[in-house]
Formats: C-alpha cells, structure tokens, sequence
C-alpha cells in the first residue's frame, strides 16, 4: 500500500492493529549485474541506509515545521517521483494552516532484501517510525494533533543506489504485515 509522503503520516490518523517483537527475515535477491556494488557488506549498507534516512528525517522535519515551506530542500535525499508526491502533501500543508511542533524518532531499522546495490539497485528496509514527540499544531500553536494518531508506524523503505556509496529514498510505504515496531 503506497501512502502519501512521511510528513503525512504525523498530520493524519493511522491505524493498524497488531505488534510483534520480530520482523520477517530479510530475503536476498537473484538478479544478476555486472556493475560492482557500492557496499562491501550488508551492514555497510544497513549504515549507509539509515545515515541517508536520519538526513531525510531532519529535513522534513524542519520542513513540517516550517508549516510545508520550501520543500526543495529534499531534492538529492529522494527520488523524483516521491518529491513529487511529497510535494503535493506539503503543499495541503502549506494550505491548511498547520505544522509540525516537534521532531519524528525512528528505530529498528532492519534489511528487509535487497538487489546487488549498484548504482541503480534496490535496498529495501524496515523502519519503526516514531512520531510521539511531534505534536500537529495550528496556527495559532494549538496541539490538534489528532486524539487516534497511532504514535508507532511501521514502515518499508525503499532505497537506490545513486553515485559512489550513496543512496536515495525512492519509497515509503507503511508495512501492512504483522506490525514490528
């Protein structure tokens, strides 16, 4: 299930039932290449990924709070089709009056599979996203922060290798499997 960007998920009620304390394996893929990988190991990957995630949260918290204004500042961390989409939910951001007052956490951060990531290949992980400390707030600072906004997301987020050792979000999708988070 594709969702609208991350700053939508903070502004908007999700609701999934269920938790477990394991994520499902993480599942290798076949697909051969004859680019050589930007990662000499997985977890070099893992780190990469999550490095290129924390930047990605930073910014788009800074832009949630600036109430969706100058979402460009996310062009190079994303992929074109998902800053255009992001685009657009900033954009109800900027119309609607409203904007973030905090900052979004994440953890378990885990391999879910990935391609041979060469310049162009996949990684895919899980990510718990936590927006408990970054209230909705209106205009006039109010906390409108919606009473059945589920605090947890668990997420699965897609990344492509872009250059030497560097990645880009090009996905963002809540895990509609068995929470994890």
């Amino acid at each position: 299930m594709r969702v609208k960007p991350l700053i939508a998920i903070p502004l908007i009620g999700i609701a999934l039932a269920g938790c477990s304390a394991q994520p499902p394996a993480p599942q290798e893929t076949t697909a051969a290449t004859e680019q050589k990988p930007l990662f000499a190991t997985d977890s070099e990957a893992l780190a990469a990924a999550e490095a290129a995630y924390a930047n990605y949260l930073e910014v788009s918290d800074q832009i949630a709070r600036d109430g969706g204004a100058n979402p460009e500042r996310l062009k190079g961390l994303v992929s074109d089709a998902l800053y255009s989409e992001q685009l657009s939910a900033y954009k109800e951001l900027q119309s609607s009056g409203i904007h973030a007052g905090g900052s979004t956490a994440m953890d378990h951060f885990r391999i879910q599979n990935f391609s041979n990531l060469a310049s162009g290949g996949t990684f895919t992980t899980y990510v718990c996203l936590d927006v408990s400390s970054n209230p909705v707030l209106d205009s006039q600072g109010s906390d409108v922060t919606p009473n059945n906004r589920q605090s947890r997301i668990p997420l699965s987020i897609g990344f492509v290798g872009e250059g030497s050792k560097s990645l880009i979000i090009n996905s963002s999708e809540v895990w509609t499997g068995t929470n994890f988070c």
